[in-house]
């Protein structure tokens, strides 16, 4: 059986049950195969092959874009890079939190002196409560950086993407619009808009691991 790698049971609900003549090509919700209701149903054999389709495709695109060899690497780059999608909203929102915190506990003067100018100094009694809370601040100000370079590097691997089709889509996941709303958008259906979206998805992550790689030493 192929692994169920970066499918949900209700994705393969959607884009195989919904498809099939079992459920009347998804006018019924009780599949007549099966004998029970699709929601149910937790393994198929139009799943498994909908599954190898869909890893075979990958390969096809991991070897366009030279990435490297094995199935396993090509699933766990597109795994990363949908998350870092799927996450972009959320993180854009934490960036707004942690910068309102740190102006509220005197931060301003980070921009101008750096981190060290900010953090409050221990005095006597209250030396490991201020400890603490120079702790915090400077934890925040790291996770502040982190995460606005995670969010330059997802935009400029947006930026490699040309496609108008592939990039709508990506524009609209990092704005946090669902699927089935940018399939009507596009006016494309689920199964041709999940190839355009793994295309796009392909492209963002084989920008980010060559930026990456050339970080290396």
């Amino acid at each position: 059986m192929v692994p169920n790698t970066l499918m949900s049971s209700d994705y393969l609900r959607e884009m195989v049950c919904e498809h099939c003549p079992a459920t009347g090509w998804g006018k019924k919700a009780r599949c007549q195969v099966h004998d029970k209701h699709v929601g149910m149903i937790d393994s198929c054999p139009e799943w498994d092959k909908f599954k190898s389709d869909h890893e075979g495709k990958i390969m096809e695109n991991a070897a366009e874009y030279n990435v490297s060899a094995g199935l396993q690497p090509a699933l766990d780059l597109i795994s990363r890079t949908e998350d870092d999608i799927r996450d972009y909203p959320y993180m854009q929102i934490e960036v707004v939190r942690i910068q309102s915190y740190l102006r509220e506990a005197g931060e301003g003067m980070i921009a101008q002196y750096g981190v060290d100018s900010a953090m409050p100094k221990a005095q006597g009694r209250n030396a490991d409560k201020t400890h603490a809370e120079v702790v915090r601040r400077e934890r925040k100000w790291n996770r502040l950086q982190n995460l606005q370079k995670k969010i330059a590097r997802i935009d400029r691997a947006v930026e490699t993407i040309t496609d108008e089709q592939e990039r709508l889509i990506v524009e609209a996941l990092l704005d946090g619009d669902k699927n089935n709303v940018i399939a009507k958008v596009l006016g494309v259906s689920r199964q041709r808009y999940y190839e355009i979206k793994r295309s796009a998805v392909m492209k963002m992550a084989i920008a980010m691991q060559h930026e990456q790689e050339k970080k290396l030493p």
